[in-house]
Parts: structure tokens; sequence; C-alpha cells
């Protein structure tokens, strides 16, 4: 029993140690987070961290606060870099809170937490440790200090300043910087707090030139234009989903207008529809520009013109001169390299923005790289007739009459004929399932082509739809292969295998027989 107890005693006081190591340890990690804290909090009286009774690395707390001022009261702050000078100044209050902004650009659409960041850290200034006291200010140059990256000057309305120099990284701890205020000690900052002063004003201006679409609220895109020097008709995409086919399954959501009519493929033409929205760019060149900036950056005579209509707005995106990087090797070798394109968007008017050309498809997308095989699938009942001829003479109109309906639960009747006369419904459905079945297997875009094998007219009820009201599909004999050409309203856009032409006209025969059409080929 005693031998039991003194087991029990011994976990006991191993328990009890190291909960208190535990305590240690986390008084420990709680004393640090507090003192490295991105902005201190204003001291209380009585604070230990005020009479040096509170170190870090044997630094007292009160040592390592560079500045610490309210933001009401500076007036200005200067920031020096090696790409530019700008100042951030005060642009009014609200929330009790001072607005801040860059001189010179109050009216471009700024990064505004970006611009908070910087002037709060330009008043508000904590260092990590004290590195060295120096006897002779030509020692600042071993830190990078002699000849700073960087120079922060705030001013504050009781005619006192506080300049922060930033110099080289710290060796071995890429996220430390060395920092001086007086050229008389060096300290380690955290790099986060001197990154945020950016290389130039225009920096601070927020990058996303078109936002995302509002899928939430129902933003769809109805119609997308591109427009580019290297194209002879612009490529013009339209949405579908308006047709008034209460009856019809709708397979494709988009259909291409020009420079060919067919049907947008349904995987790759979203992407590239919607590839535009959220677009940002890589930085903001200019603000408020002039007629010689929009002629050096090629945007009065622009090499490409993206407009985007959806139901709710209208966006546009204009690419104009390439920047091209020229680099050169040891033995003076010139090498070019794309960098980008100069861009601008109606959504925001005032600034030019480089845009890498990769991540706008528009740039250099092909019309046959976002269509689809299927080209052609108008909705039977759409259709007023269908009047089909081919090089054996033979010739049919397929008349389609819709008669509305009162009560709904009926629906309407459809009548068919066949050159005046009346015609199964059925057998009519089967041979038009079979015209529109023509795939196109190989893309073909030459002008050349064969004997004219068989034309087939869609002639449409509304007259808007098509072209003047119908699409004419022309089926051609290939002088190179044995294969067929689709032709789509006088524009030649695919070969097939000649096999579906040989059952078209078994189909025919069959059709005015009253056999069935066979539906495969």
């Amino acid at each position: 029993m005693a031998q039991e107890k003194k087991i029990i005693m011994s976990k006991n006081k191993k328990i009890i140690i190291f909960s208190l190591i535990g305590l240690a340890i986390l008084t420990g990690v709680t004393v640090v987070l507090l003192l490295t804290s991105p902005v201190m909090n204003e001291p209380l009286e009585g604070d230990p961290a005020l009479d040096g009774s509170v170190t870090i690395n044997g630094t007292p707390v009160a040592d390592l606060v560079m500045c610490k001022r309210a933001e009401s009261e500076a007036v200005s702050i200067g920031v020096t870099t090696p790409s530019g000078d700008y100042s951030i100044v005060p642009a009014g209050e609200s929330a009790g809170k001072v607005n801040w902004t860059v001189a010179g650009l109050e009216n471009a659409p700024l990064d505004t937490g970006a611009v908070a960041e910087a002037a709060g850290y330009a008043v508000d200034f904590e260092a990590v440790d004290v590195v060295i006291e120096l006897t002779d200010s030509a020692e600042l140059e071993k830190y990078g200090l002699a000849e700073p990256n960087t120079v922060i000057k705030t001013k504050f309305s009781d005619n006192t300043e506080f300049e922060l120099k930033v110099g080289d990284p710290v060796p071995n701890i890429s996220s430390y910087v060395y920092v001086t205020a007086d050229d008389k000690k060096v300290y380690t900052a955290m790099k986060t707090k001197t990154d945020c002063f950016l290389a130039r004003a225009l920096d601070y201006i927020q990058l996303t030139a078109i936002p995302a679409y509002d899928a939430e609220g129902g933003e769809t895109v109805t119609k997308m234009t591109v427009e580019r020097v290297d194209l002879d008709e612009p490529i013009v995409i339209e949405s579908l989903e308006d047709e008034e086919n209460e009856d019809a399954i709708q397979v494709y959501s988009y259909r291409l207008t020009s420079p060919y009519t067919a049907y947008a493929d349904l995987k790759d033409a979203p992407n590239f529809i919607y590839g535009l929205f959220g677009l940002t760019a890589s930085s903001a060149e200019c603000t408020d520009p002039t007629e010689n900036d929009m002629a050096l950056t090629g945007l009065d005579n622009p090499n490409c013109t993206v407009t985007v209509e959806t139901n709710k707005k209208t966006y546009t995106l204009t690419l104009g001169a390439a920047i091209i990087e020229t680099s050169y090797d040891d033995e003076g070798k010139e090498t070019k390299k794309l960098n980008g394109f100069y861009g601008m968007t109606s959504e925001v008017p005032g600034v030019i923005y480089k845009f890498d050309g990769g991540s706008i498809p528009a740039l250099t997308v092909q019309p046959q790289e976002i269509m689809s095989k299927l080209f052609l699938m108008p909705y039977i009942y759409s259709l007023d007739s269908i009047d089909y001829s081919d090089s054996e003479n033979r010739k049919l109109s397929i008349g389609i009459e819709t008669i509305k309906s009162a009560d709904e639960e009926t629906g309407d009747i459809h009548r068919f004929t066949v050159n005046g006369e009346k015609w199964d419904e059925q057998a009519c459905k089967d041979l038009y399932q079979y015209l529109i079945s023509a795939s196109g297997e190989d893309l073909y875009f030459d002008e050349d082509k064969g004997e004219l094998l068989a034309e087939i007219v869609y002639n449409y009820k509304d007259k808007s739809d098509g072209v003047d009201g119908k699409d004419v599909v022309r089926i051609y004999a290939s002088n190179t292969d044995r294969k067929i050409i689709l032709n789509l309203n006088g524009k030649n856009l695919y070969k097939t295998r000649q096999i579906y032409s040989t059952q078209l006209f078994k189909n025919i025969d069959s059709f005015l027989r009253g056999d069935a059409v066979t539906l495969t080929y």
C-alpha cells in the first residue's frame, strides 16, 4: 500500500512540474506575442514597459519603440524609393479614423487598405531589436543605411519629424531588415513593416480591372465581341438562352454569329466567355492619360478590343501596344521577350494598366477553337419550312405549321406537309433529325470545293433568325480526298465522311416512298 502511494505521489509531482513548465512557456509566448504585435496599444500608467523592467533580448521594450504618435497628428508622409518619390496625405476622417490617400492620385481607385497600412507604420513604428550603437556614421554602410533603399519622413502638426531609413535585409533572416532613425542606432525590424511602403505611387492603385461576374445575382453574358487587327471579321458569340422555344431541349447556350455561324463548344466557349471576369492587371502605368500617353501606349489605335454584354451591364477591355523587354548576353546578343500589353477597361477608365498577355485568351483565340462540331441545330418548331435539293434532281419542301392551343394541357398542334401534301409528323421529324446530325470531323476553311451534292435551306418563322431569316447548308464533294465539305451560309466550315451524303440520298428516297429513315451513318 505504501508503495502504491509513493507511485501516486510521484505521478502527481510530475504533473505539477510539467504544469509549471507549460505555464512558463505559455507566459513567455504570450509576452512575445504582445510585445511584437504590429501596433502596440498605448501603455497604461505604471506599465513596466515604460520603466525598462520588461526587455527583449536584454533591450528594454521602450527602447524599441522608434515612433509612437496618433495618426491625427501626422500632416504628411513622404516616401523616397529607387523608383520615385511620393507622399501619403490625410484625406479627412470617418468614424473617428483618419482616411489616407496618395498625393496626385486622389481620384484614382486606390487600394485604401494598403495606403492605411503604410500610414499606420509611419506614425507608430516598433523595432525588433537593437543591433548596435554607432560610434561612426561610416558604419551605416555595412547595413545598407548610408544610401538607404527607402526613406520615410513623417511630418507632424507640432513641426517635429520622424525619419525612418530602411537598409539591407538581415543575413539569413529574410523576414528582418536593418533600419535607423537617427544614424546613431541600428535596429532590426519586421520586413513587412517596411515593404508596405510600395516602390511607386502607382503601386497603390487597385489592380482588379474587371470585377468577378455576379453569379449569385444572376448575371449572365448575352453577347461577346472580339475585334483584333489580325481578324478580317470580329468574333461574335451570342447567347441562345432568350430563344422562346419552350418545348425545346436547350443543348447549346451560345452560338458564334461571326465570322462563322456555328454553335459554341459546350466546354471551351464558356471558359473563354467568362474568362474576362475578375481580370487583374500586373501593374498600373498611368492615370488620367493624355493624348500623348494614349499614342505612346498604342491605345489610340488598339490591337484588340473585347466587349462583353451581360443582362446587367457592358464591360470593355482595350489592349494597345505590346511591351517588349530587351536583354543582352555577355557577347552582346540581343534577346526580346514579350512582357505584356498596355490596356484600359470601362470599369477603371482613368488608368492605363499593364496586362500579362497570357491571362487574356481573346488576344490569340481563333474562332475554330471555340466552335462545336455540331454546327447547326435549329429547333424544328421555330422553322416555317425546310427546302431540300440535290445533284440527282430530287427536290422537296417540308412545311411546318403550328396551331396554338388555348388549352395548356392539350398543347399546340403541329401539321407537316411535303410539297404541299399532308405528311406523317414522325417521318418528318426523323428526316429532320438525320439532316442536323451532320458533324464536322475536320475544320476546313479553304475556299476550294468540288461538286455541289445537296442543299438544305432552313426557313425560320422569325425572320430575324439565321441570315435574313434562313440558314443554308450546302454539301460539296472534296477535290482532295474521299470526304465531303459542310458549308454554312456560303462559308466552308468542316469536312466529314462521305458516308453521310451517301446515306442522305438513301434516306430521301426512303422518306418519299414512306419507308423508315436510317438515323445513323
